[in-house]
């Protein structure tokens, strides 16, 4: 990934870009020193560094502390991210669970290398950076998670087979019975068509579906075999590490149930982008703007 001092961005001062096998990325940095991934348009942030945090705020932190939404599992062995990006959450993972494995699924391996240099991400023994796509990940790994991350993106657009019922009943069948599965639902405000969707088709996979609304561009579907409740999570707060614990507390307040749609998504009909559109026509129309 080349410097390009020269360019600029909204958000700051593009430090990297590269065009990969699928993408165009930008490394911005602001004047503070954070540094965002950006790809393509823009729409979104994909990845955050700071120098010396790992809770860098937004929804890359939510995850650390949802297991504890199962009664009994606030500390997860063995996460999965499908959609791993630079490697934020990743990183926060292993720094603040030390007996915790986390792979790292992505389907563009050069955002491993543009990790490592701007990033801060290190691979090693508790850390696999898996260069895959997620669905034929999950297909062939005989490993058993206890926490899948869901976080594959193509702005604006969730890849329609990470959305299907086929989809969730694979998940189901490498999550641990305590398990959690987190889908990123991105959204245009006001929108919850696609959360109904996701949560309705996860819902024939994971008998307990909870949301953690973020913002209001974004929510965390949450899904188990087992009870979920923001009760857990409180009751969990003292045997999480402690730089956790308040964002295990703002995380409970948030809990809420899952909007239920009638639709399923199925391997043969999945319209994801129809529906998307739809919301960003919608919201265009309304004469709203984003930020």
């Amino acid at each position: 990934i080349a410097p390009t001092p020269a360019d600029s961005s909204p958000d700051g001062r593009v430090i990297a870009s590269a065009d990969t096998q699928y993408q165009h990325v930008r490394v911005v940095e602001t004047d503070s020193g954070r540094r965002l991934l950006v790809l393509n348009e823009g729409v979104a942030v994909h990845s955050v560094w700071e120098r010396g945090a790992w809770l860098t705020g937004g929804y890359w932190v939510g995850p650390l502390v949802l297991a504890g939404l199962v009664a009994g599992a606030p500390h997860p062995k063995r996460v999965a991210i499908l959609g791993a990006a630079a490697g934020t959450t990743a990183r926060a993972f292993t720094h603040f669970y030390p007996e915790t494995h986390v792979d790292a699924v992505e389907l563009d391996g050069e955002l491993e290398q543009i990790g490592a240099r701007w990033f801060g991400l290190e691979t090693g023994p508790r850390l696999d950076y898996v260069h895959a796509d997620a669905r034929p990940f999950i297909r062939s790994s005989t490993d058993t998670y206890d926490l899948i991350l869901v976080d594959a993106y193509r702005q604006p657009y969730i890849p329609f087979y990470l959305t299907t019922r086929e989809f969730f009943g694979e998940l189901r069948a490498r999550l641990s019975p305590g398990g959690v599965v987190v889908i990123n639902v991105g959204h245009t405000p006001g929108s919850s068509e696609l959360e109904r969707v996701i949560t309705r088709s996860a819902r024939t996979a994971f008998d307990h579906v909870v949301t953690d609304e973020f913002d209001d561009t974004n929510v965390e579907v949450v899904a188990s075999r087992a009870p979920l409740a923001a009760a857990n999570l409180v009751a969990a707060r003292a045997q999480l590490p402690q730089a956790l614990q308040p964002l295990a507390g703002d995380v409970a307040t948030r809990i809420r149930p899952s909007q239920v749609g009638t639709r399923i998504f199925t391997d043969d009909r999945a319209p994801v982008e129809w529906l998307v559109d739809g919301s960003l026509l919608d919201f265009a129309t309304s004469g709203d703007h984003l930020g």
